[in-house]
């Protein structure tokens, strides 16, 4: 039970959970199908859930001037999460979406500049747009207008016996081996099935942070901020 394990040794409690021999010889013909099982399932795991362990904070420099930044290469465009920019001593998070209001307060097209960006889009090459367009450089000593992401990255590679996996292998490997024993049709495909469910449910679970509450009304009581609706009243009735 551990993350990080190497695709030898995931291919070894695949072939024990799938009741298969554990003879080099005997699996060679059926490497290449039971490494693509573990890489499909793997890929289908890591779209399913945001796993802390592969969130990523990845920076970069602002220019003066520039209004489109790269996304991280190694994080794709729907799985950033936030952008924040680095101003007055603090990570300030932009709002997505850029529309006609914002740019005829600073007009992006005439290259009008302002501090700090305080909104983004993604256009169609995948590239991040800010706005306003930054005034300023990045200054790498203090971090002033340095960008920051926030999001999931992209797995490692699971080719190789020596790669490693990134999600649980025994999340990984149970839902593999149910499927090659569904397959065969075995009669406990579904027991392994199961616990494999159980598996995954549970982690997530730990892995998922809870929501706080203070019981017998403790603490600080928001205000209320709706709109009141009265009957009015003329002066002096």
């Amino acid at each position: 039970m551990a993350r990080g394990t190497t695709l030898v040794k995931l291919l070894d409690k695949l072939r024990v959970a799938a009741r298969l021999s554990l003879n080099p010889a005997h699996n060679a013909q059926n490497r290449s199908s039971q490494v693509t099982a573990l890489q499909v399932e793997q890929e289908r795991l890591w779209g399913d859930f945001d796993w802390p362990h592969l969130r990523i904070y990845p920076q970069s420099a602002l220019a003066a001037g520039q209004r489109y930044i790269e996304t991280p290469e190694n994080m794709p465009v729907d799985r950033i999460e936030r952008i924040e920019v680095f101003t007055d001593g603090e990570w300030i998070k932009l709002t997505p979406g850029i529309d006609g209001c914002h740019l005829s307060t600073h007009n992006s097209d005439l290259d009008e500049r302002s501090w700090p960006p305080r909104r983004w889009m993604l256009n169609e090459d995948e590239d991040v747009e800010l706005w306003p367009i930054p005034d300023r450089n990045g200054d790498a000593t203090t971090r002033e207008g340095y960008v920051r992401f926030t999001g999931i990255r992209n797995l490692n590679p699971l080719v190789d016996d020596g790669d490693r996996a990134d999600i649980d292998d025994d999340i990984l490997v149970g839902y593999v081996a149910a499927q090659m024993l569904a397959a065969s049709g075995a009669k406990d495909a579904k027991l392994k099935l199961d616990a494999a469910q159980v598996r995954d449910a549970k982690l997530r679970g730990r892995l998922t942070p809870r929501r706080r509450f203070q019981m017998y009304g403790t603490g600080e009581i928001a205000p209320d901020n709706r709109i009141r609706i009265t009957q009015y009243r003329p002066a002096g009735s």
